[in-house]
């Protein structure tokens, strides 16, 4: 991204503009002394730098900084000549690191925020996502003490959907984005089913409702029509902005530090303590490989212990 170069066509509000665009802007503009804001910004720019600044969301931002994770750290080779490439060395990356990443995705959107860019009512998604605790990099998920709390806190708020949603969050691991984009007609209340047409890797995909889901979206539905959304405001053909209430449960179950891309960890960290294989668990959440799916492979050990002991024992005998 050499904003020094390019040409920058300037962005007005209202316009339609993708993520590239206000990054091009922003670098254009930007006066700070931090020599890798261009690099971290373009490592976004290479995975959302054709959609809509407007349209990213939580889960777009977590599965950057997922595969940020994943790729590790680079060597550059070659220095500041132009003939310099970025060697994957694969050594982890420190979690300050990965957090700066996301400090800087966070900055360039409330750049665009500030300047009136945004649509009105914008919230920026980076609050959506997971900040590294520095000192420990395990993944955070609910414990089934904490997921009670939450429910029960979410049964008294203002808006009566979100208790479902928390619920078929856990028990799918979908996606924020995909459950707030089903429509009833997705809804298979018979089969027990749900089908995301349009999931993060382009592929369809199957949500397996469990009986008191089912029973509950059941309740909701009423006399919603096919092409209305499930989870809702007042307008049925918009996604509800659930911050607001989301975090209020949170706050009123006593829960710190989880977003609700948490309840998506949830529901694979609750397959892995279950002894879930790990190819059952991305297939659980939509995984294209087991890459990012060693992350709950912690959870296993003890599982995995227990059967080890128990094949072995017998073998013994």
């Amino acid at each position: 991204m050499r904003h020094e170069t390019a040409v920058i066509v300037p962005l007005t509000r209202g316009q339609i503009f993708t993520l590239k665009e206000l990054a091009d802007t922003y670098m254009a503009c930007y006066q700070g002394s931090d020599r890798q804001q261009a690099t971290r910004l373009a490592y976004f720019v290479q995975h959302l730098g054709d959609k809509p600044a407007h349209d990213i969301d939580g889960d777009d931002i977590q599965d950057v900084l997922d595969a940020l994770q994943l790729r590790g750290r680079v060597h550059n080779r070659g220095g500041a000549s132009r003939d310099a490439q970025l060697v994957e060395t694969h050594k982890p990356l420190k979690p300050a690191s990965v957090n700066r990443y996301r400090t800087t995705i966070q900055a360039v959107l409330t750049w665009g925020r500030k300047r009136r860019l945004m649509p009105k009512g914008w919230i920026n998604p980076v609050g959506e996502t997971e900040r590294l605790p520095e000192d420990n990099v395990r993944t955070r998920f609910l414990s089934e003490d904490e997921y009670q709390r939450l429910l029960k806190a979410a049964k008294a708020s203002y808006w009566k959907k979100l208790h479902v949603l928390i619920k078929l969050a856990v028990t799918t691991g979908a996606r924020r984005g995909t459950l707030m984009g089903l429509r009833w007609a997705d809804v298979n209340l018979d089969d027990k089913q749900a089908y995301a047409e349009r999931t993060k890797n382009g592929e369809p995909f199957v949500l397996v409702l469990q009986d008191d889901v089912a029973n509950e979206l059941k309740a909701l539905k009423g006399a919603s029509k096919d092409d209305e959304l499930v989870f809702c405001g007042r307008n049925p053909y918009k996604p509800m902005t659930l911050e607001k209430a989301y975090y209020n449960a949170l706050a009123n179950a006593g829960i710190t530090g989880a977003v609700f891309h948490t309840l998506r960890h949830t529901h694979a960290s609750w397959l892995a303590k279950q002894g879930a294989p790990l190819l059952a668990i991305a297939d659980s959440m939509g995984h294209k490989s087991l890459a990012m799916t060693k992350r709950y492979a912690h959870l296993c050990i003890n599982t995995r212990a227990e059967m080890l002991s128990r094949v072995f024992a017998q073998a013994a005998a």
